[in-house]
């Protein structure tokens, strides 16, 4: 039960985080988005979004139990590289996730995927 929680914490973070991007115009930092206009660049942003979150709710309550715990375990690694990425790109010259809320929601992210993995393998 604690993990669970725990991971569902990681994915509310995530999804905050992506609600946050949008604010901060997070396309921008994309190889192909980032030539399109703002107002195209964000409707490409949010699109990509739908297909994205459907199969994330799909994998989530997915039958099998083990597909079930194989996603987790990739979301949570990804929730790490994610924030990585956040530092390895903290100079782009369209990177606007500077303000401390922002970079918290993506550490804490991370954190959360970290702790669930743990608790995973630790047999919680």
């Amino acid at each position: 039960m604690i993990p669970d929680l725990v991971f569902y914490t990681g994915l509310a973070l995530l999804v905050t985080h992506e609600l946050d991007a949008i604010y901060r115009r997070e396309w921008r930092m994309f190889p192909f988005i980032s030539r399109l206009d703002d107002r195209t660049g964000y409707r490409v942003f949010v699109l990509l979004h739908i297909p994205l979150l459907v199969l994330i709710f799909w994998l989530m309550s997915h039958p099998s139990g083990t597909v079930r715990l194989w996603f987790q375990v990739i979301m949570d690694i990804f929730f790490v590289v994610h924030s990585g990425l956040h530092y390895l790109m903290r100079e782009h010259e369209h990177n606007e996730f500077s303000e401390g809320f922002s970079k918290l929601i993506v550490a804490f992210t991370a954190t959360a995927g970290l702790i669930h993995l743990m608790l995973l393998f630790a047999g919680a």
